[in-house]
C-alpha cells in the first residue's frame, strides 16, 4: 500500500523557538497541515483536507482575520490537496471519500474541491455544524467552508478498537474517538497488510518528540494546545492512549508536526 503524505497548508505562526522548540525567538515558525492520500480499492480516500482552493481565493471570508494574523498561512495553491492529487497523475474524481479527524478550519477547507466525495466524520462533529453553531464554536468553525453542501456521512462510533469507541468506514480505514481537542475529534486508523496500523492522530498531539516521548514541549505550542482543548481530562486520556500505541509499535503521525518521521517501531 502506498500512502501519500501531503502538506495541504504551510503555517508560519510567530516564533520558531516557542513553537518549533529551536531557532530564533522572532523568526517565524513552520507547521504543516498533514493529510494522507490512501488507496481504497480502485479509488482513493483523503484523510483530512487542509486548505482548499476556495480558501485561497477568499481567505478573509473563509478563514477569518484571526487565523490569518495568528498563523500566517502560505496560501500556496500548489499545496492544496486537489493540485497534489493531480501531480500524482490521479484523477481527482477517483478521490471518492474524505475522512475528517475534526472540523477545525485548517482541516476542512479542501472538501469543497472534491464535492463528489462522501465526507466521513464523527456524529458529534456533525452535530456541531449542522444546527446553529454553539457560541463557543462560532470563532472556531467556519460554515463558509461547507456552504457547497457536502455529502456528509456521519459516523456513529458503535464499535471499539483497542478499548476506544470506533467504527470502520471501509475495509482498511476506521475512525477512533480521541476526544479532548474538540468534541468528537477522532483519529483515523489505516490497516496495513503485514505491518502495524498507521494512526493519523489529528490534533490530539502536535509534536511527537514531546507529546509521545516525554521531551519538553515548546511553550508556544503547549499554550496553543491548552487554549484549544475543550476537555482537559479527555485530552490527557487520548494522549496517554496514543503513547501506549507507540510503545507497542504502532505508527503515529499528527497534523501539524513538520517532521515527516513516523513514530513507533516500523
Amino acid at each position: 500500500m502506498t500512502i501519500h503524505h501531503l502538506n495541504c497548508g504551510t503555517l508560519h505562526p510567530p516564533s520558531q523557538l516557542l513553537v518549533n522548540g529551536r531557532g530564533g525567538l522572532t523568526a517565524p515558525a513552520t507547521l504543516v497541515c498533514r493529510c494522507l492520500l490512501v488507496p481504497a480499492g480502485k479509488y482513493w480516500a483523503l484523510i483530512d483536507a487542509g486548505l482548499g482552493m476556495s480558501d485561497l481565493r477568499d481567505p478573509r471570508g473563509r478563514l477569518g482575520d484571526t487565523f490569518l494574523r495568528r498563523v500566517r498561512p502560505a496560501l500556496d495553491p500548489e499545496e492544496t490537496a486537489i493540485r497534489q492529487v493531480q501531480k500524482l497523475d490521479i484523477d481527482p474524481h477517483d478521490v471518492r471519500s474524505i475522512i475528517l479527524t475534526h472540523h477545525d478550519l485548517d482541516h476542512v477547507g479542501g472538501i469543497s474541491d472534491f464535492p463528489w466525495a462522501d465526507v466521513y466524520v464523527s456524529r458529534k462533529q456533525v452535530d456541531l455544524i449542522i444546527p446553529v453553531l454553539r457560541r463557543d464554536m462560532a470563532r472556531r468553525l467556519h460554515p463558509a467552508q461547507w456552504s457547497h453542501t457536502p455529502q456528509w456521512a456521519p459516523v456513529d462510533l458503535l464499535e471499539t478498537w483497542r478499548s476506544r469507541p470506533a467504527r470502520r468506514v471501509s475495509d482498511q480505514l476506521r475512525l477512533v474517538a480521541l476526544d479532548g481537542h474538540i468534541d468528537g475529534h477522532c483519529a483515523v486508523v489505516i490497516d496495513r497488510e503485514g505491518r502495524s496500523p498507521l494512526i493519523h492522530a489529528g490534533d490530539a498531539i502536535m509534536d511527537a518528540r514531546t507529546d509521545l516521548f516525554g521531551g519538553r514541549a515548546p511553550l508556544g505550542l503547549l499554550a496553543f494546545q491548552y487554549k484549544t482543548r475543550t476537555d482537559a481530562r479527555a485530552w490527557k486520556e487520548s494522549r496517554a492512549w496514543l503513547k501506549e500505541c507507540v510503545d507497542e509499535g504502532i505508527d503515529v503521525v499528527c497534523s501539524h508536526d513538520p517532521n515527516p518521521r513516523i513514530t513507533g517501531s516500523h
